[in-house]
């Protein structure tokens, strides 16, 4: 058996020439012929490159895999109880779905209370993440639950201002923050502020914590919703040039003058 998906998906707007007659093992048309456009992923990828890689049209959607894996969560009956749990009083008239505390407890001292047990996931520096932020982060303050604010957030504001190479000024983390604490409801909830590598080099959670009064941060470890590090097209050339000089991995050289001919030709 193999969970190998094809060389086409609307994910990537690509295509089978022989949609019809695919090798199960590549993922080809099972004549592949010399001359095609390349309306495959094999064929874009040869004049495209890693661009493939990205669902289309990046930035504005969200994508799930389309691998029919043989056994899900479906395919179990998981019988779960609560322990350890003291309800209220055998009443049936006190015993109300509105009488049910969630309400927790995180972190040393008095810590930070929540109303309800969970943590909304970071939210980064991608248009997707900044385009919701609003919903995301009032429905948490309302909820009285956390949120947090993902990587390279001030890296990518072009707003930020730094000194001796750590920020001093970010419009959009700034914007964040506020935004949650304008609608957080008798201290419940926190937004937290996360940081990767970049950020740590540029002193964003201490900015965070000193100047914004965030009360809580995330240390990243890893990427958990791909195996590679988060990622973003660049369209500007001097976004580029000054995202290469606060620490990020820019490709290809925005610095290079054969890049730079290239982009403004």
């Amino acid at each position: 058996m193999t969970l190998t998906h094809l060389n086409a998906s609307a994910a990537t707007l690509t295509k089978n020439r022989t949609e019809d007659s695919i090798s199960p093992f590549s993922g080809m048309c099972t004549t592949c012929v010399d001359g095609c456009i390349g309306m495959c992923e094999i064929g874009k990828s040869a004049y495209r490159g890693a661009e493939m890689i990205y669902p289309q049209p990046f930035g504005i959607i969200t994508t799930a895999s389309q691998k029919d894996y043989p056994v899900d969560l479906s395919h179990f009956t998981i019988l779960g109880r609560a322990a350890g749990a003291w309800g209220i009083e055998e009443d049936s008239n006190r015993a109300l779905f509105p009488a049910v505390d969630l309400e927790t407890t995180i972190g040393a001292d008095n810590g930070i209370r929540y109303k309800l047990p969970f943590t909304v996931a970071a939210m980064g520096s991608t248009n997707v993440a900044k385009n919701n932020w609003p919903g995301l982060a009032v429905g948490a303050a309302i909820t009285g639950t956390g949120i947090a604010i993902g990587e390279n957030v001030v890296g990518m504001d072009m707003d930020s201002r730094f000194a001796d190479g750590k920020v001093i000024s970010s419009s959009d983390l700034e914007w964040r923050v506020q935004l949650f604490r304008e609608w957080q409801t008798d201290g419940y909830g926190e937004v937290f502020v996360q940081a990767n590598v970049e950020d740590t080099m540029l002193g964003v959670q201490e900015y965070a914590i000193k100047k914004l009064g965030v009360k809580a941060v995330e240390l990243k470890w890893g990427q958990g919703a791909k195996d590679i590090g988060g990622e973003v097209k660049i369209k500007d050339l001097a976004k580029a040039q000054e995202l290469q000089k606060r620490g990020y991995v820019v490709l290809p050289n925005p610095s290079n003058h054969v890049v730079i001919e290239a982009f403004l030709t």
